[in-house]
């Protein structure tokens, strides 16, 4: 035979209690922590945006300044004439004023015909940001780390073209990226959030970490963030060499990447926190109700377990018992009252008994 599952007054009290407790404190947790998760998620995407607000507006102002003055330079006479001593001056003067390390101007052939720093005239027919500009881009740029400084350089290209929209070759300059890896360097979020600028063929251009672009343009095509989906509308977390980042990301007006990411253990490490200390409350709490529904259950059931044994004395009997519970002014009062006139009617019927079956 298999025995009934049964629960005692114990039991009960403790599954009372519980529920009573932990019912509402879940409930008050679960929601607290939805809500803390709502609004830390919004405060990451606040954070990574105002670094790439910040970042951005640093490196487009930079961008816009430079292309200005090109675009000026490119319809000035002495450049129009496409004359090498006409133009040599307004590419020194230009190269002095813009700490460029080399302003030039290209033919439609490709050949250089002028240049601000006295070097050897270069074909530059085969470069891309040549290309562009010849092909009716109104701006063409290209990185690439510079054979004069070996440091990552922008090289800028904008047309020639006279009065009659005539397009007459290109005047280009190249930059150092200095004043971009500056803004790049300075965009951090925590103690391990940075920023990264990829050009239009993801290669970096400006990285926190110096070695990213020390001797090369690194390839960034594989970066687990250019495949994660809606990085560009909000944050999204993905997992790169090993750890788990969450990033935002946004094209520049230049074609250009730029990446800021943190990891999600600090960016995520209020919530973490918050989780922990929720479930050392809700342990802690339990543990309390247990031991309250301990107390309170044997507080309970020892007087009722004391007038359990005087009732089965009772009925075989046994009048030599102890009242201890009478006085009491509650239920358990009550029942051991009760008990007690019980005991008493059920020793007079007894003695009536006796007292017939004697006559």
């Amino acid at each position: 035979m298999t025995s009934k599952l049964t629960l005692n007054i114990f039991h009960k009290v403790v599954a009372t209690l519980l529920a009573v407790t932990l019912i509402p404190l879940c409930t008050l947790w679960y929601v607290a922590n939805n809500t803390a998760e709502r609004e830390l998620s919004a405060n990451i995407f606040q954070n990574l945006t105002a670094t790439m607000d910040t970042a951005s507006t640093r490196i487009n102002g930079w961008d816009d300044s430079n292309l200005r003055m090109l675009r000026q330079a490119g319809r000035l006479n002495d450049i129009i004439g496409m004359k090498s001593e006409r133009q040599v001056p307004v590419l020194t003067a230009i190269g002095q004023a813009y700490d460029s390390y080399l302003v030039f101007t290209i033919a439609p052939d490709g050949k250089n015909i002028a240049r601000n720093d006295g070097g050897n005239l270069v074909n530059y027919a085969d470069r891309s940001y040549f290309k562009d500009v010849m092909g009716g881009a109104p701006v063409g740029r290209q990185v690439v780390i510079s054979k004069t400084t070996g440091k990552p350089s922008l090289l800028l290209g904008s047309p020639i073209r006279s009065d009659s929209n005539q397009l007459l070759g290109v005047i280009a300059m190249g930059l150092n990226l200095g004043d971009i890896s500056q803004a790049v360097t300075d965009a951090r979020v925590g103690k391990t959030g940075h920023a990264i600028l990829l050009d239009a063929t993801n290669k970096v251009i400006a990285h926190s970490d110096a070695q990213k672009v020390k001797t090369a343009l690194q390839d960034f095509s594989t970066h687990r963030a250019l495949k994660t989906a809606g990085i560009t509308t909000g944050p999204q977390a993905y997992e790169n060499d090993g750890k788990e980042m969450i990033g935002y990301m946004r094209k520049l007006p230049q074609g250009w990447t730029m990446l800021v990411e943190q990891e999600y253990d600090e960016a995520f490490a209020p919530l973490d926190k918050m989780k922990k200390e929720g479930r050392m409350l809700i342990i802690v709490t339990i543990v309390l109700v247990i031991g309250v529904a301990y107390l309170l259950g044997k507080a309970l059931t020892r007087p009722i377990n004391e007038l359990t044994v005087i009732a089965d004395k009772l009925s075989k009997g046994d009048f030599d018992v102890d009242f201890t519970q009478n006085k009491r002014g509650d239920e358990i009062g009550s029942l051991g009252r009760a008990i007690e006139r019980l005991g008493i009617s059920i020793k007079l019927a007894m003695d009536r008994l006796r007292s017939k079956s004697s006559a």
